[in-house]
């Protein structure tokens, strides 16, 4: 039998979503403070996880008379310490406030699960090595991950990978009675300024200066909204993500543009010539705005009828796209019409 692994995709839901139920089960096992849901629907709660834009699935599969079975997975994430670049200044003094250490680009997992009759070191490694490789490919600061004090097994691999256990965790579970009127235990959240959207997925635009609400000629808010095909349907990354048009800046001034209508410019995405999403390294390309120099100052370049101009790619005799030798495609002067 031969072991593989592989990035897993929303497709894969429906068999993670097993061992993913044997996962919880283990867990609630070992902790009795972690109770389990009735009814809990794991195909779901994959499938949301693997929609996260910082969550990462990893598969283990085993090859069997030329079949594959998936038959372990591990579930990574990364988030930043760091105060978002959208939150309000008005916040920012209290989230410093919050924590006396530097912010750190963490990397951690929700959980690892290999079937036991396939838990042989060599695929647990296999796992764990390939986590640690996103991780490195993210440009993390920091590996943080909380092992039960059984694993013996995970501890010594974490150790023979350089990791150095930092702390012991203690619990004591409690029995408390349900629907009684026990105490709110959520902080209270500011209001922010956040309009409702008016279609789903739309994000209000705020001033890159300001942070405030961005408001246009009619004194409504402006929503980016995610791009759709000509049936309405929302077009989607490699890995199953809207994707959000780059609206356009004043070069001079740093601000939003709008057009006549008083509706925000965008830049077009790009598509290669079979009319799919070109993406480099999961960055969908979009084509870049057209600028001249005017009265000595760099300004974004429109046409007689006053539509602001994009770049259009570059190619070669064939008719083909040229690509730099990133793979990144090559946009010439002659403008988009």
């Amino acid at each position: 039998m031969t072991y593989t692994h592989r990035l897993a995709t929303p497709e894969d839901s429906q068999a993670i979503a097993p061992l993913w139920a044997e996962f919880a089960t283990e867990r609630a096992t070992i902790d009795p403070s972690m109770k389990l849901k009735p009814n809990f629907d794991y195909e779901k709660y994959v499938s949301n996880q693997l929609n996260k834009p910082l969550s990462y699935c990893y598969i283990l599969e085993a090859q069997t008379n030329n079949l594959n079975q998936i038959v372990g997975c591990i579930f990574i994430y990364f988030y930043d310490e760091a105060p978002p670049p959208t939150l309000p200044a008005e916040f920012l003094e209290e989230h410093e406030l919050e924590n006396p250490f530097l912010p750190r680009r963490i990397g951690s997992v929700l959980g690892m699960y290999v079937q036991p009759e396939h838990r042989q070191p060599e695929n647990i490694q296999l796992l764990a090595n390939t986590a640690i490789k996103k991780a490195q490919e993210m440009e993390v600061s920091d590996i943080d991950l909380l092992i039960a004090a059984d694993q013996k097994g995970i501890q010594a691999l974490l150790k023979r990978s350089g990791f150095t256990p930092t702390a012991v965790q203690f619990s004591k579970h409690y029995e408390i009675l349900p629907n009684t009127n026990s105490p709110n235990l959520h902080p209270p959240h500011p209001e922010l300024d956040v309009p409702e959207p008016p279609l789903p997925g739309a994000i209000p635009l705020r001033d890159p200066k300001t942070n405030e609400l961005v408001y246009n000629n009619q004194d409504k808010p402006v929503f980016i909204y995610p791009i759709t095909d000509s049936s309405e349907q929302l077009i989607k990354t490699s890995k199953n993500l809207p994707i959000y048009p780059t609206p356009l800046r004043d070069p001079q001034t740093q601000d939003w543009v709008f057009d006549a209508n008083g509706e925000l410019v965008v830049s077009p995405i790009f598509k290669d010539d079979k009319g799919e999403i070109f993406e480099h390294q999961g960055m969908v390309q979009f084509h870049p705005p057209s600028y001249k120099m005017q009265g000595g100052k760099l300004v974004l370049e429109r046409n007689d009828a006053g539509n602001y101009l994009f770049l259009d790619v570059e190619r070669d005799s064939q008719g083909n796209i040229v690509l730099s030798p990133e793979g990144l495609p090559i946009f010439q002067q002659n403008s988009l019409n």
